[in-house]
């Protein structure tokens, strides 16, 4: 009992320390307290894609955002959202980096 307890409060104190802006979206995280930032290595490993999922609201502004953040000379298709299940989609490997900016925004 001690010892979840002490896992709990270590994760309180790390959510406290971060707070939301507002955005028009809102990313909810799974159920264990993770981002729901993924890997997908499809195509017999050519096509490698990072997705996530779990958006509420507008995923074309998480889109735009998310697209900033590459250099200006990167294709314009790196970034899509797929509006059936609205999760944004982008291409390569970036889960880490996107998580960890996922964590500056507040999320």
């Amino acid at each position: 009992m001690l010892r979840a307890f002490g896992q709990f409060s270590g994760i309180a104190k790390r959510f406290s320390s971060t707070v939301a802006t507002p955005a028009p979206y809102f990313i909810s995280r799974t159920a264990n307290q993770g981002l729901p930032v993924y890997t997908e290595i499809k195509n017999g490993g050519t096509q490698k894609l990072t997705i996530v999922r779990r958006i509420e609201g507008d995923a074309e502004v998480l889109m735009h955002e998310i697209r900033a953040l590459f250099p200006k000379d990167a294709p314009k298709n790196i970034v899509r959202v797929n509006p059936t299940n609205n999760q944004v989609i982008i291409k390569g490997i970036h889960g880490n980096e996107i998580k960890q900016w996922l964590i500056e925004k507040g999320f």
